[in-house]
């Protein structure tokens, strides 16, 4: 990840404090220092479990029980699909202290959220009772947004005829960990032969997150320069759709009853580009989207809120200062 993003999220960590009504102060007692060293406290971590003890069925994977086996590195198999149940939760998946996300590492290639309401480390065992159990909400949260159609939360497709086609033609799918904890964890998912409307690219994309900024780089390295490259925000209808810029970057955003765990609770989700990257932005039929210009690298961010964990945003106020914060941050790291 480039150093002045990583500044970037330093800098909105501190200003998300800012958001919150619930934040609380600590003090120290007095007395003679402890000389004990402490291990650091991890508030980053990623992952991908391979189930194990079963056979593939045509493109299901089967087997008596929910058995899996955490990775560093994996290679798709071919019979690999939506709903093979081969993957626990169907991909990659990486939290901080306030939120999670997941990518479906198939051809659907949306980014889901996991909200939170600890600043623990949960996803390993996210998946384990039941496979499908994170869908209901949950002491520690639970997979709030409905991906449908569209691209999630900030993946990338292409636009064609008017609509985004995902990864359906792609030689092969790579994951490698680079980094687990304790204060950034990123990993970087691989298409060799990423080919739509006869166009084929090999495209890298590395995922990082760090402590205490609900915040998801994203660096993209392709092959070929495409014209039709894409990346958007889920399009719910009834919620507030919000835009905000300063003078290098640009971010869309919505708030309210959008997720699909049943508590009342609204989900904010933004997501923020470089505007010289940018040659149009609009809307497709499930995602708002921004098309990129033609070039072989890109940066840009997305993060979710949910104000069920005590140290996010409480209400669509603070989330929009974040937000203003966010662009604060990224402007002062130029």
């Amino acid at each position: 990840m480039k150093r002045h993003l990583v500044k970037s999220l330093i800098a909105a960590s501190i200003l998300l404090s800012a958001c919150s009504d619930n934040s609380q102060s600590t003090t120290q007692s007095s007395g003679t220092p402890s000389v004990t060293a402490e291990q650091p406290v991890v508030k980053t971590h990623a992952e991908l479990s391979v189930r194990q003890g079963g056979k593939w069925q045509d493109t299901a994977y089967v087997a008596d029980d929910f058995q899996f086996t955490a990775v560093e590195s994996f290679t798709s198999p071919e019979q690999l699909t939506d709903h093979s149940y081969y993957l626990r939760y169907e991909g990659p998946g990486w939290e901080n202290d306030l939120v999670g996300y997941r990518l479906y590492l198939d051809w659907r290639n949306g980014i889901d959220v996991f909200v939170k309401t600890t600043t623990d480390m949960v996803l390993s065992q996210v998946g384990q009772d039941g496979y499908d159990s994170y869908h209901e909400l949950s002491d520690w949260g639970g997979d709030a947004l409905k991906v449908g159609k569209s691209v999630g939360l900030g993946a990338l497709g292409r636009w064609v005829d008017d609509g985004v086609q995902h990864f359906k033609e792609v030689d092969a799918t790579h994951w490698r960990l680079l980094e687990n904890g304790p204060q950034q964890s990123q990993f970087e998912v691989k298409y060799d032969g990423w080919t739509v409307d006869g166009i084929s690219a090999d495209v890298s994309t590395v995922y990082a997150i760090e402590a205490g900024d609900p915040s998801t780089l994203v660096t993209v390295e392709s092959s070929v320069a495409m014209d039709n490259l894409v990346t958007g925000l889920v399009k719910h209808k009834g919620v507030q759709y919000i835009e905000k810029q300063s003078p290098n970057w640009k971010m869309i955003a919505t708030y309210g009853k959008q997720n699909l765990l049943g508590d009342d609770l609204d989900l904010g989700m933004a997501l923020f580009v470089r505007k010289s990257d940018v040659a149009e932005q609009f809307v497709g039929p499930h995602d708002y989207l921004f098309k990129f210009k033609p070039a072989t690298s890109y940066e840009y961010g997305f993060f979710a809120s949910w104000p069920g964990h005590p140290h996010q945003p409480q209400n669509q106020h603070q989330f929009e200062a974040f937000m203003e914060a966010k662009l604060a941050a990224l402007e002062a790291s130029l």
